[in-house]
């Protein structure tokens, strides 16, 4: 039986089959380029906001409330016989 002036209906069916399989393999490729994309971008948006939260994690929780102590230095006169001395006020050259 011939369609469209001449066509054989085998031939008609194998080139419908064939452009059928490739809009289906077509909108495979399609799909699954778009479901890779989008979850590579999730992963990087969740890869940001954990490294966010960890840096602000950081910051308040590393040594909270740290002070330096107070040094209570040591008086300015370390000879501890300066005061015990009866000589010290003694001059030891006369003719100064």
């Amino acid at each position: 039986m011939k369609i469209f002036n001449g066509v054989d209906k085998k031939l008609l069916i194998i080139v419908s089959s064939v452009v059928v399989l490739i809009l289906i393999g077509g909108g495979y490729y399609f799909w699954k380029t778009n479901i890779q994309k989008s979850a590579t971008q999730q992963a990087m948006e969740d890869i940001q906001k954990t490294a966010a939260s960890v840096s602000a994690d950081i910051g308040n929780n590393v040594s909270p409330n740290v002070t330096t102590p107070t040094v209570n230095l040591p008086s300015a006169d370390t000879n501890p016989y300066s005061k015990t001395n009866p000589f010290s006020n003694l001059k030891t050259n006369p003719f100064q």
